[in-house]
Formats: structure tokens, sequence, C-alpha cells
């Protein structure tokens, strides 16, 4: 990797840290194999709060690798990304899936995950199912609360007069 980072400097004629910091902030510039599932765990303090650690944990395990390993079959590695920017829905994993080749990958998000969770969704993958994308929560409708609004629930009331400066 370090000689394809100093190769693009000189070709660009930058200093070859310039490279370097482009392609260590940016999750889809990977500088070692990854696998056909690249399973990334936000990072960030929302979802550290609620269990990221964990949720990482449980997936290094399962995988019996470390952060950053490929799995022997080659299907799995783990990986930290950092802010997804859906903290409502913390804690949340996203999953790069090569199984189309590098040409043809998504990014599917998977939001409110646990621990038992993700390593249910390691295996629909394995087995070639797709996990449903999204909340994991079965009491939550995409950001909404768990279990339904329980405010504003009707249209809100008009002011008593529509010159507010005469009420």
């Amino acid at each position: 990797m370090q000689f394809v980072i100093f190769q693009v400097a000189k070709i660009i004629e930058v200093a070859p840290i310039r490279v370097y910091e482009v392609a260590t902030f940016y999750s889809m510039f990977n500088r070692t194999k990854v696998g056909k599932y690249h399973l990334m765990v936000c990072g960030t303090t929302p979802c550290m709060i609620r269990g990221s650690r964990e949720i990482e944990d449980a997936l290094l395990r399962h995988l019996g690798v470390k952060r950053n390993e490929v799995t022997k079959d080659g299907m799995f590695s783990v990986g930290e990304m950092e802010c997804m920017g859906c903290c409502v829905n913390a804690p949340m994993i996203v999953i790069a899936d090569y199984s189309n080749g590098s040409e043809g990958y998504s990014y599917n998000y998977y939001e409110d995950v646990t621990p038992k969770r993700v390593v249910e969704i390691v295996e629909m993958l394995r087995k070639g199912e797709k996990p449903p994308v999204g909340t994991q929560n079965p009491d939550r409708i995409r950001s909404g609360p768990a279990g339904g609004n329980t405010t504003l629930l009707g249209e809100p009331k008009p002011p008593p007069c529509r010159d507010l400066d005469a009420c």
C-alpha cells in the first residue's frame, strides 16, 4: 500500500502525506484486504454509549478474527467507521457488500443493532440471504420512537385569533 501512496503522490504532484490523509480518512479506501462482506461498526460517541463496542466484540468473537482481519473463508472482515449519521438509531453498522465484485458493491445500513442481532445478520449473509436493512428494532418505524409517537398526534391548534398583537 505504501508504494501505491507514493506513486499516486508522484502522479498528482503532492506530498505523500496528503494521499495518506485521504486514504486513511475515507472508509471506501481499503488499505488492507477485506472480506466479501466488510462489516463496519460505528465508533462515534452516541453509538459507543449505546453499545457499539459490545457489537464489535460479538462480531469478532463470532467470526474468530481481530479488527481488520479477514475470515479464513474470505467472506467477512470487521472494521470501524466514523459517524454514519444516524445517531437516533444507535448503535449501527454498515456492511460493504462486495459479493457482486468491487464495481457493483453496495453499502447496507443496519440500525438499532444488538450483539445477538449482528450475529444473526452475519449468519443470514453466510446462507446467501439478504437481511432487511434499516432499523432492527421491531417496535420502531424508521427513526420514530420505539412504540410509536406519544405526542403531536393530531393537528396543532391555531392561535385564538389571526392578529397575535390583538389577542
